[in-house]
């Protein structure tokens, strides 16, 4: 079989669960597989496979079609052009959080500063902001400690990782105050976990989705929590869901948080919230 055959054979069986994605998976498949990039693979698509890459390709093929996701197959996804280590200890990195570092690139000065990622599961965040402003400092949190081997793995050796629920083991100093907060929260309703993708809520952590009844539980809590730790005029970017454009602001508001702005993804929906502590903001632990 050839690499040509194989992506044939490939996209045509993935098709009832890959979808449109099943040519691009056909071709991660074999990109891993025989060590290559995209551009290689088609230049060697008369290439034959051995049959040890053959049997490789059925066994992730029957995996996949368990609903499985392949980033959890092959144990790596991209995120931001950089390839991620990633298993089911942590969610698989989107693009909408891309859209979420790419806010924080586009907002924050290029100077000095430390910031703190909450929940950060495969550490992408964090890894890619101080991989593109070598003058940023992070620390990093996590209350599954499988997660943060895996972050540990994605990042670079200076970075702090804290295990810990939500914010317990950060200390409010004056001196140790982040310049801005990230996070990535759970942001889903519980009563809509069951109606997600099977390839997610059969195999992705819960925890890490569940924003509780209403999906606006770790917003509630980051409102009240996050204004101690930041510097003066200290901001907060959070991911939020499609339909959070106006319940996630308003409690940012009602806790003293000023210049909300919410940031829109390709498609128009609500994506990214950006907000500043407010000299209201209730600045004692």
């Amino acid at each position: 079989m050839t690499i040509l055959q194989s992506l044939q054979f490939i996209q045509k069986i993935l098709q009832p669960v890959s979808g449109a994605f099943a040519l691009p998976e056909a071709e991660r498949i074999l990109e891993f597989l025989c060590i290559c990039s995209r551009p290689e693979l088609y230049l060697s698509i008369k290439k034959e496979l051995s049959p040890a890459i053959i049997r490789k390709i059925e066994t992730i093929v029957n995996r996949r079609l368990t609903d499985e996701p392949l980033a959890y197959i092959l144990g790596s996804a991209y995120f931001y052009n950089r390839e991620f280590i990633v298993t089911p200890d942590v969610l698989i990195p989107r693009p909408d959080t891309e859209i979420l570092v790419e806010e924080i690139l586009k907002d924050e000065p290029r100077s000095a500063c430390r910031f703190l990622d909450i929940g950060t599961g495969s550490g992408c965040i964090a890894a890619i902001l101080t991989e593109k402003n070598s003058y940023w400092k992070a620390v990093a949190t996590d209350f599954s400690f499988p997660a943060l081997k895996i972050a540990r793995r994605n990042c670079p050796k200076d970075i702090p990782f804290l295990c810990c629920d939500r914010l317990s083991a950060i200390k409010n100093k004056k001196e140790q105050r982040f310049d801005f907060i990230v996070s990535n929260p759970p942001y889903i309703r519980s009563s809509a976990l069951p109606a997600l993708e099977k390839s997610v809520r059969g195999f992705e952590p819960l925890h890490a989705l569940d924003g509780g009844p209403d999906g606006l539980d770790f917003f509630r809590y980051l409102a009240k929590a996050a204004p101690p730790l930041l510097a003066e005029c200290g901001r907060i970017y959070c991911e939020i869901g499609y339909d959070q454009a106006e319940g996630v602001p308003a409690l940012f508001e009602s806790c003293g948080w000023t210049c909300i702005r919410i940031v829109r993804d390709n498609a128009g929906h609500p994506r990214v919230i950006r907000a500043e502590k407010g000299k209201y903001c209730n600045d004692k632990p």
